[in-house]
C-alpha cells in the first residue's frame, strides 16, 4: 500500500480516471496522483474513513454500467464523513482490491486503540516463547531441528512436514556453520508464524474484527452473520473459544487469536458438509418409489466384466457405503450354485458365501431394507438348493410380502422394512403352479426375442421374490400390463430415449413403480453411465460399477452422502407428489418451485498432494486449480474453473468467485476437483461432490476425497458459500426486483372445464395477497441491505452490525437501545433532536422491515389456512378430472394439456405455501438476531462512543515497528508471507501484513458492539 497502486476512481458523472493511490509513510492518509487538485487535497485521513465496502454496494456505483472485464471482485468504496461520501475505486486484480479493504480496515481498527498497538509483546509471542521453554532441553536455549519439527506438529498438526523442513532450510542459509541445526527462541516464534499463519483467514480477521483478534461480541457476529448459526449465548461463545484457542492468556481473557480462529475454521464445526445430513434427517415412512436408492450393477465383481475375479468383498464394500440394493448372477455350479458374470472368464463364487456375506453386512451401516436383484440361470434343481440356503441363511431377515397383502410392498415405507432383505427376480406366472417356464434373464437381452430364450423357474424360489421383474413395454398407463409390485430392469441406452422422449411420463410412472438402469453390456470395462440422467427422470434405481472410481461415482457417492448416508434418498417433492407435472428436460421455472442462486467464492487450497498417477520424473510442485461442477436437471447444469496456481501445494491463493442459478435445489448437486495444470500421466488430485440440500453456508472447509473416496489427509479447499433463501443467505431474488415489483407473478393457467377454473380462480385472490405480503418482506429487507451497503444475501445480524457501527460513529449518539413499541423493536438513540439524514434513512428502513414482519407474522396462519382449504377440492376432483373433460368433449391433447394444466396450478398453490413456511422460518431467525443484538447492548451500561468523534493520536511509522511489522507486500514462490525481512521478485501482491500478531493488548475495546 504504500508502494502505491494504479487504480481507476470513478467519478459520480460515471467518468473514469486512472489515478495512482498509496498510503503515506505514517500511515495517516491515502493520497493520489496525478490531480487538477492541490496535493494537500488530494488525499484523505484515515480518521475521516467510516466504512470500507466492496463490490457494487454503493449508491453511487448501485446502478452504474460497468464494463464486462470490471468484475465486483475489483471493485471497493471508502465512504468518509459526516455525510458518507464515497471514493469509488476499481483495483487492477481481485488480490490487490483485497489488500486495499483489509489494510484499510486494519488501520481503521488500530486507530481505535493507538496505544495498544506500540506494545509487541503479544499474546502469541508470549504463548509460544512459554511452549519453546518447555521444549528446551540444554543451557544454550536453542533446540535441534527434530525437537522443532516435533513441536510445530504438535501445535498445528494440519502443517505438512516438508514444509517445515523447507522453512529449516531457508533459516540455515542466513547462519554461520557453527549454529545451523540449531533453532533459538525467536527463531521459534517467527518460524511458526510463518508456517502456521494463513493469510486469507488472517485478512478475514482484520476484515471482520479490524483487529487481528476476536473478542466474543466478534466471535458472536461472525457466527451468525456469516455461518448462519443463531441462539448463542455468552457461555456457548467461551466454550468455542475454550475448545480452540490453544492460547491459554488468550482463553483467560476471551479472545480467539488467528490461531485459534484457523483451527475453528478447520474444525468440523466449519465443515462445508451440514451434520444436520450426517443422520437420518428425512421422512421414511413414504413408499419405496418416493426414495433414490443406492444400487450397485454386478456386485460380485471388483475389476472389468469379462475376465475380473468375483468374490463377496464386493458386497463387504458396497455395503458399507450405504448401498441398498445389490446384484447376484446365479448359475449351476459343479455341487452348489456359483455366482459369476455368466459367458465370460471371470472367476467363481459359491452362492452360500455370497448369500451369507449379505446376512452379515446387510445392516452395519444402515438399517433400512436390502434388496437383492437375483439374475437366476440355474436349472430347477439347483433353484431348489438356492432356495434352502436363502431360507437357512437369511433367516427372519428375509421378508416375503403377503400374497392376501390389501397393498403392495413398493407401497411400504423403509421404515416399515427395516433390517428386512428383500428379494428380486423373475416370478411364475401362475402362482400356484410348481414350476413354470420364463423368460430367460439375460441384462443384455432387451433386444433378444423372448420367445426363444425362456428357462424353467420352480415354485420354491419364485416365491422368494417379493418384488417381480418384468420387461419394459410402454409407458402408457392404459397399455401397462404390470403390477405394482412388479419393476422395470432397463439399460440405460433404453432409459436415455424415455428420459428424452417421454420425460413427464416416465415421472409419473416412477411415481408408484420401481425402475432399475443398468449400464450397456458394451460397457465391459465397468465404466459408468451419469447417473443424474435417471434420477431427473425419477427412476430410484440407478445401478452403476462401484469397483471404478472417476467422475460419475463421485457423484454417485456425493448423492447419498445425504440423509445419514443410509442408502435412501426422499426424490423431490415435484417427483412424488400426486397432482404434478414435471419435465427435466424443460428450461422454464419449475412451478411452484422457487429458484435459488447459488454463489461460491474458492479462496484458497491446503496440503495439496501430487497427483496419485503422475510419473516419477514429474516435479514435486504443481500447478493446481480448481473445477467447480454442478449437476441437477438440464438448466441447472454448469461447470466452470479457477485460475492456475503455478508452483504452490501447500497453500494456493485462488480467491476467485461464481454464481450459479438453481431451478431444482433439491436435485442440485455441487462437485468440487482439483486438478493439476502441469501434469504428466494424471492430473487428478482430489475432489468432493455434496448435494446443495448438504452445503453449510458462511466460511467453510471442503474436505478433499481421492479418486477412491478416501480422505486425503489435510488436504482441504478454503470456500465461502452463500445461497439465497438458506440459514445465513438472503432473498432469492436481486434488489431491484424485489424492490420495485408490484405485479404479482402468480400463473393459474387455463383448465377449459368451468368447475376447475372457478375452484382456481377463487384461490388466486389468496396467492395474491400471500404473495404481496411474501415481496413487501423482501422489497423492505433489500432497501436495508441496500442502505447498509451490503449483498442482497446480507442477514440482518450483519445489516444490525453496520446499523449499530454507524450510529456509535456519530458525534451526538451517547448511547444506542433496541426497544420494543406494541411488539415490535425498533432502534432508538440518544441523539439530541432530528437525527442526520444517513442515520434517518436507516432507522426508516429498519423499522419498515420490522413492521413488515410484524404484518406477515399476524397474517402467515391466515393464508396458510386458506391456501389449505383451496387444495383440498383440488385433490377430490382431480380423480375426476379425465371424465369430466371428456364429457365436455374436451379430449386427445386438449385434455392432456388441460390435465398439465391442472398439476401446474396446483403445485403453484403448494408451492406458495412452501415458500410461506421458508419465508417465516427466515423471518423469526431475523428476530433471533435483532434480540441478541438488543441483549448484547443492554448488558453494555454505557456504550463508548466511536474513536472518530475524539481526539486520536495520528498514527506514525514508529507506531507499526520500522521494518518487519509494517505493512507490505509480498508474493511468488520465494519467501513465504511472513519470512524474516524476505521479500519477493513477484510483483504481483498477496498480503498486506507481513506478520500476523495479536498486537493489540488485551484492554481494548472491540471494533464493533454487535
Amino acid at each position: 500500500m504504500m508502494e502505491g497502486s494504479s487504480m481507476v476512481k470513478i467519478r459520480s458523472n460515471s467518468r473514469q480516471y486512472h489515478r495512482y493511490f498509496r498510503l503515506l509513510e505514517d500511515l495517516s492518509a491515502i493520497r493520489w496522483t496525478p490531480t487538477s487538485k492541490k496535493s494537500s487535497k488530494a488525499q484523505l485521513l484515515i480518521e475521516q474513513i467510516k466504512e470500507i465496502r466492496t463490490g457494487r454496494n454503493c449508491e453511487s456505483l448501485r446502478h452504474k454500467e460497468m464494463p464486462i472485464n470490471y468484475n465486483e471482485e475489483r471493485i471497493f468504496s471508502i465512504l468518509y464523513g459526516d455525510s458518507y461520501d464515497s471514493i469509488d475505486l476499481i483495483s487492477q486484480s481481485p488480490e490487490e482490491a483485497n489488500i486495499w479493504v483489509t489494510g484499510l480496515n486494519a488501520l481503521i481498527g488500530a486507530s481505535k486503540s493507538p496505544d495498544a498497538v506500540e506494545n509487541n509483546q503479544t499474546l502469541r509471542d508470549t504463548w509460544l516463547k512459554e511452549i519453546f521453554e518447555k521444549a528446551t532441553r540444554d543451557a544454550t536455549g536453542c533446540i535441534d531441528q527434530t525437537t522443532c519439527i516435533r513441536l510445530i506438529k504438535t501445535l498445528d498438526d494440519k502443517v505438512a512436514t516438508v514444509r517445515v523442513k523447507q522453512k529449516l532450510q531457508e533459516f540455515d542459509l542466513t547462519k554461520t556453520d557453527c549454529s545451523r541445526g540449531r533453532i533459538g527462541s525467536q527463531e521459534f516464534v517467527e518460524m511458526f508464524k510463518e508456517i502456521a499463519t494463513r493469510p486469507e483467514i488472517y485478512f478475514l480477521m482484520i476484515r471482520y474484527a479490524n483487529k487481528d483478534y476476536l473478542t466474543q461480541e466478534d466471535l458472536h457476529l461472525f457466527l451468525e452473520g456469516e455461518q448462519g448459526m443463531s441462539g448463542l449465548d455468552r457461555e456457548a461463545l467461551k466454550k468455542i473459544i475454550d475448545k480452540y484457542e490453544p492460547a491459554p492468556e488468550a482463553r483467560k481473557s476471551g479472545r480467539m487469536l488467528i490461531d485459534g480462529f484457523t483451527k475453528y475454521l478447520l474444525s468440523e464445526d466449519c465443515d462445508a458438509f451440514d451434520p444436520t445430513h450426517r443422520m437420518v434427517c428425512q421422512d421414511m415412512t413414504q413408499p419405496l418409489t418416493h426414495y433414490f436408492i443406492s444400487t450397485s450393477h454386478n456386485t460380485y465383481l471388483l475389476e472389468d466384466q469379462l475376465k475380473g475375479p468375483s468374490s463377496v468383498d464386493g458386497y463387504i464394500r458396497v455395503l458399507a457405503c450405504g448401498c441398498r440394493c445389490v446384484k447376484v448372477d446365479v448359475w449351476d455350479g459343479p455341487e452348489e450354485p456359483v455366482v459369476f458374470h455368466g459367458n465370460t472368464l471371470t472367476s467363481k463364487v459359491a452362492f452360500s458365501e455370497v448369500v451369507d456375506v449379505i446376512g452379515s453386512y446387510a445392516f452395519d451401516f444402515s438399517v433400512f431394507p436390502v434388496i437383492v436383484h437375483i439374475e437366476t440361470h440355474c436349472t430347477v434343481k439347483q433353484q431348489k438348493q438356492m432356495a434352502k440356503i436363502l431360507k437357512r441363511v437369511l433367516g427372519t431377515a428375509l421378508y416375503v410380502h403377503p400374497k392376501n397383502a390389501t397393498s403392495p410392498i413398493t407401497a411400504m415405507s423403509p421404515h416399515d422394512l427395516r433390517y428386512k432383505i428383500i428379494l428380486k427376480g423373475k416370478r411364475l406366472p401362475d402362482p400356484a403352479a410348481p414350476e413354470g417356464d420364463v423368460t430367460e434373464e439375460d441384462e443384455g437381452g432387451e433386444v433378444q426375442d423372448p420367445s426363444r430364450n425362456r428357462r424353467t423357474l420352480c415354485k420354491e424360489l419364485a416365491s422368494l421374490f417379493s418384488i417381480g421383474r418384468t420387461r419394459y413395454r410402454d409407458l402408457n398407463p392404459t397399455k401397462l400390463s404390470m403390477s405394482r409390485d412388479e419393476m422395470w430392469s432397463v439399460s440405460e441406452s433404453t432409459a436415455g430415449k424415455l428420459s428424452h422422449t417421454s420425460a413427464e411420463e416416465l415421472v409419473n410412472h416412477n411415481k408408484d413403480y420401481l425402475t432399475r438402469v443398468y449400464p450397456n453390456p458394451s460397457r465391459v470395462d465397468s465404466s459408468n453411465y451419469n447417473p443424474q440422467d435417471f434420477w431427473n427422470a425419477g427412476c430410484q434405481m440407478a445401478a452403476l460399477n462401484f469397483q471404478t472410481p472417476g467422475q460419475m461415482m463421485d457423484v454417485y457417492e456425493g448423492r447419498f452422502r445425504a440423509n445419514g448416508a443410509c442408502g435412501y434418498v426422499l426424490k423431490p417433492a415435484v417427483m412424488r407428489e400426486h397432482i404434478s407435472f414435471f419435465s427435466a428436460n424443460s428450461r422454464e421455472t419449475i412451478p411452484g418451485v422457487a429458484p435459488q442462486l447459488l454463489k461460491i467464492k474458492i479462496i484458497s487450497g491446503q496440503n495439496l498432494p501430487k497427483p496419485s498417477g503422475s510419473t516419477a520424473t514429474k516435479a514435486s510442485f504443481i500447478d493446481p486449480y480448481v473445477v467447480v461442477q454442478v449437476f441437477g436437471i438440464p438448466a441447472d447444469c454448469a461447470e466452470t474453473k479457477t485460475r492456475t496456481v503455478s508452483n504452490d501445494s501447500s497453500s494456493p491463493i485462488f480467491d476467485e468467485f461464481f454464481e450459479f442459478n438453481i431451478n431444482l435445489p433439491e436435485l442440485a448437486l455441487v462437485r468440487f476437483v482439483v486438478l493439476d495444470d502441469d501434469y504428466i500421466g494424471d492430473d487428478f488430485i482430489g475432489q468432493y461432490a455434496i448435494p446443495l440440500e448438504c452445503l453449510q453456508t458462511g466460511y467453510r472447509h471442503i474436505r478433499l476425497l481421492s479418486s477412491m473416496g478416501d480422505p486425503l489427509d489435510n488436504s482441504t479447499l478454503f470456500v465461502h458459500i452463500c445461497i439465497s433463501n438458506k440459514k445465513g443467505g438472503g432473498p432469492k431474488q436481486g434488489r431491484s426486483r424485489a424492490r420495485k415489483s408490484t405485479s404479482s407473478s402468480v400463473d393459474l393457467r387455463p383448465i377449459g372445464l368451468k368447475t376447475a377454473d372457478d375452484m382456481f380462480r377463487e384461490a388466486e385472490a389468496t396467492l395474491m395477497e400471500a404473495e404481496h405480503s411474501e415481496q413487501s418482506v423482501e422489497g423492505a429487507w433489500a432497501d436495508l441491505q441496500d442502505e447498509c451497503g451490503l449483498e442482497n444475501t446480507a442477514n440482518m445480524k450483519q445489516c444490525l452490525r453496520v446499523t449499530v457501527s454507524r450510529f456509535l460513529a456519530s458525534p451526538g449518539v451517547k448511547s444506542l437501545a433496541i426497544v420494543e413499541d406494541n411488539g415490535v423493536p425498533f432502534v432508538r438513540s440518544s441523539y439530541p433532536g432530528p437525527l442526520p439524514s444517513h442515520l434517518h434513512k436507516l432507522e426508516t428502513c429498519f423499522e419498515k422491515v420490522m413492521l413488515e414482519f410484524q404484518y406477515f407474522f399476524h397474517n402467515m396462519d391466515k393464508f396458510k389456512s386458506a391456501l389449505e382449504a383451496h387444495l383440498e377440492p383440488t385433490f377430490v376432483l382431480y380423480d375426476k378430472l379425465e371424465g369430466q373433460l371428456h364429457s365436455h368433449g374436451i379430449k386427445g391433447k386438449k385434455a392432456n394439456r388441460a390435465i398439465e394444466n391442472y398439476a401446474c396450478n396446483v403445485r403453484v398453490i403448494r408451492g406458495q405455501l412452501d415458500r410461506l413456511v421458508s419465508m417465516d422460518k427466515k423471518c423469526k431467525v431475523a428476530m433471533e438476531q435483532v434480540q441478541s443484538t438488543k441483549m448484547m447492548l443492554e448488558s453494555l451500561s454505557l456504550k463508548e462512543r466511536s474513536p472518530m468523534t475524539k481526539e486520536r493520536p495520528r498514527l506514525n511509522l514508529s507506531s507499526r515497528h520500522h521494518t518487519a511489522e509494517n505493512l507490505s507486500v509480498y508474493g511468488g514462490p520465494g519467501p513465504s508471507p511472513t519470512s524474516p525481512g524476505g521479500s519477493s521478485s513477484d510483483p504481483k501482491p498477496k498480503s498486506i501484513l507481513k506478520k500476523s500478531n495479536s498486537n493489540i493488548e488485551s484492554g481494548s475495546a472491540p471494533a464493533d458492539t454487535v
